[in-house]
């Protein structure tokens, strides 16, 4: 017999452990809406959309992400770049604070040294004054007017 379809094991499973639906679908290898079809046949309240925030959602990932530009992006309440609907900073910003022992002004911006996004080691990022000195940089080294950067300034920093 198929678990799901045994009232006693999905209720436990559900309500006692707190289970979300897709979590429960994965065990027993079927679609998520098998599992709501069943709890509602079955007599289970389902739980409201929404009601499990944060750690307690079936979808939570630790509380990082990779945006589509290829950055990871973490979880940091109270951070001053942060709004309530936007929770998340990205994981550059959150090392170079470390290393520098402050928050970033307004206008600094990180660049990786080695041009991977998500490689967000200390020594290979580098603290531009301005956005626009970091651009400027950028439009330099295409034209082959400045040398790359290879080293960090923070690591002199942070030591």
């Amino acid at each position: 017999m198929k678990q799901f379809l045994d009232r006693d094991w999905l209720f436990d499973s559900y309500v006692k452990e707190g289970l979300s639906q897709e979590k429960i679908a994965d065990l027993c290898s079927v679609n998520q809406t098998t599992i709501r079809y069943h709890l509602l046949r079955l007599g289970i309240p389902c739980r409201k959309v929404g009601s499990r925030k944060g750690e307690l959602c079936g979808k939570w990932k630790g509380g990082r992400f990779k945006t589509s530009q290829g950055y990871i992006h973490v979880l940091s309440h109270g951070h001053p770049l942060t709004m309530p609907s936007k929770p998340y900073v990205p994981e550059q910003v959150l090392v170079v604070e470390k290393s520098l022992g402050r928050f970033l002004q307004k206008g600094e911006a990180v660049h990786h040294i080695n041009e991977i996004k998500d490689d967000n080691r200390v020594e290979n990022l580098y603290l531009f004054p301005s956005e626009s000195s970091h651009q400027s940089y950028h439009r330099l080294l295409h034209f082959g007017k400045v040398e790359p950067i290879i080293t960090s300034n923070l690591l002199s920093r942070s030591e």
